[in-house]
């Protein structure tokens, strides 16, 4: 077994919901357990083992996997999965593979309505959609990448290709899987597919299918040299044009205004600034996902595992827009964990405000 504890969490996140820190514990038991099997046997009592003792209600799966939640069940917590990774990740494993793209799309249409400056907004979208591929359904997490492509706003897609290039989809991520150029570019040009075919009914298509090539070049480590042209090759020869000399150069140095320039987009966001805001991403190795089928999340599962029921902590009844956070600056003094007290001149969110969703 050559899983790192980490590893061993993103498995078990695949069949057990919630109680983050018995499964770390339970990963890093059994990582121990197998080191210690692994040495020499005067060197075993320097790697403590630890028992493992497993309660559960037996029935409660059974019962909890024929259960799923509705999109309009999720989307009265929208304002609460907008604000929240862990609630976003919660609630797509709870929704059925083909309504989480809907879902991620009015998350977005969301944050885009939220308060706040070009780097609060491009934290919110980062931790929001990063979460959300943490729980799509199996066979669903390209379907779940175009869609983010498709619907977050050029300007915080400087900070998302980014992002997911070094702790989603990374060639190096997984040290037990070694991809030739050959494997990674097919990967890639799948992805792409799905990605092209889900902008070519939105605004600023060239432009979002770019920042996906971008995601890919930068995963790549650097080969097959070819690679920009390779996922290019199927866009328009106007847009091929553009991206292959006008667009991907300079934004691979981190000049992204020829690409913001041309989709009219807002104020690029400040990295730095974003990475303070949105804290420790997760790194985890999605590539093979891409072509595999295999997703991180787990199968559908219920809300039962989110009720409260057997000391499980349940997700906030307070939900919906009166949930989206004012601010994702953890400084102000409107962050939720900052304010006094529930009073009106300290709202939290949209106080009443509407939003619709198209």
């Amino acid at each position: 077994m050559e899983l790192t504890p980490r590893q061993i969490v993103h498995e078990l996140d695949r069949y057990i919901v919630g109680q983050e820190e018995a499964k770390k514990s339970v990963a890093i038991a059994l990582r121990n357990r197998y080191r210690r099997s692994r040495v020499e046997e005067s060197l075993r009592e320097e790697i403590s083992p630890k028992k493992i003792l497993m309660i559960g209600i037996a029935a409660l799966a059974s019962v909890a996997m024929a259960q799923e939640l509705s999109l309009a069940d999720a989307s009265s917590k929208i304002g609460e999965a907008a604000g929240n990774p862990a609630t976003m990740t919660s609630l797509m494993k709870q929704l059925k593979a083909g309504d989480q793209a809907a879902f991620v799309a009015r998350v977005n249409q969301t944050i885009d309505a939220m308060p706040g400056s070009a780097s609060e907004k491009a934290a919110a979208y980062l931790n929001a959609n990063s979460a959300a591929l943490r729980g799509a359904a199996k066979g669903n997490v390209m379907a779940v990448l175009a869609e983010i492509f498709a619907t977050v706003p050029p300007e915080a897609l400087t900070v998302i290709n980014e992002n997911f290039a070094a702790n989603l989809f990374s060639r190096t991520a997984d040290a037990s899987k070694t991809y030739t150029d050959a494997e990674f570019a097919a990967r890639a040009q799948t992805a792409m597919a799905e990605v092209q075919k889900r902008n070519a009914t939105v605004d600023n298509a060239g432009v979002r299918d770019t920042f996906a090539v971008l995601m890919f070049l930068r995963a790549s480590n650097g080969t097959p040299k070819d690679l920009a042209d390779t996922l290019t090759a199927t866009f328009d020869e106007k847009t091929r044009d553009l991206a292959r000399t006008e667009w991907i150069p300079p934004a691979l140095d981190g000049n992204y205004e020829p690409m913001l320039g041309a989709s009219d987009a807002g104020e690029q966001p400040e990295m730095a600034q974003v990475l303070r805001m949105s804290g420790t991403q997760i790194s985890l190795a999605m590539l093979s996902d891409l072509a595999s089928g295999d997703a991180l999340g787990m199968p559908q599962t219920s809300s039962m595992f989110d009720s409260g029921l057997y000391g499980i902590p349940a997700l906030s009844d307070d939900s919906g827009l009166n949930r989206v956070p004012r601010t994702m600056d953890k400084s102000a003094k409107h962050y939720a964990d900052n304010r006094r007290g529930d009073t009106p001149s300290e709202p939290i969110g949209y106080m009443g405000q509407r939003i619709r969703f198209e």
